[in-house]
């Protein structure tokens, strides 16, 4: 797995930088998203794009077809091309997310996975985002996830730090002291 994340990492630094030389870091992000899902949502499309029989030229020009059918830049077309060249199109999901770490580092924000049980309130995200914020130094993006296995509370996740306020993990510790002495 380390290797598939290494992999996705070196494509998506090399689109990002020919994206910022084209001054379109954005609109890739974007493009990519919706390619990645498209090939996500069609188990058609992805099966023909990861048949490791077909010719590399035939994935090639299926996958440049289906991003001019999605109306992407030829920096994307191309690409796309590319990994269906290779074999990599399985790595898009990972090469979408490596990109949009990139992206976040250029414009010093970072993302948040933040679970809880319930949804949480506009004043509840607000002061997690800034408890983070003021943790790692960068503007927040949350990234809310239901999780109802968690009896209350939240765990929120920015990189390596994890922030846990839930009270599984409250009562855990609870646990942990009565068990000691």
């Amino acid at each position: 797995m380390r290797l598939h994340e290494a992999t996705a990492r070196r494509y998506a630094k090399a689109l990002h930088e020919a994206a910022r030389e084209a001054g379109a870091v954005g609109p890739v992000l974007t493009e990519l998203e919706t390619l990645a899902r498209t090939v996500a949502g069609d188990p058609e499309v992805n099966d023909v794009l990861v048949r490791p029989w077909m010719k590399p030229g035939d994935r090639r020009g299926i996958a440049v077809n289906l991003a001019q059918k999605l109306e992407t830049s030829p920096l994307v077309q191309n690409f796309m091309g590319l990994l269906a060249q290779r074999g990599r199109i399985a790595y898009l999901r990972d090469i979408v997310a490596a990109y949009r770490a990139l992206v976040d580092e250029d414009l010093g924000q970072a993302r948040a996975q933040v679970r809880a049980p319930v949804p949480l309130t506009d004043e509840e995200k607000q002061r997690i985002g800034a408890r983070l914020q003021q943790a790692v130094g960068k503007r927040i993006i949350l990234e809310e996830q239901q999780d109802t296995t968690l009896l209350g509370g939240f765990v929120a996740q920015v990189g390596s730090l994890i922030l846990d306020a839930s009270l599984n993990h409250q009562l855990e510790r609870l646990r942990a002291r009565l068990a000691g002495g």
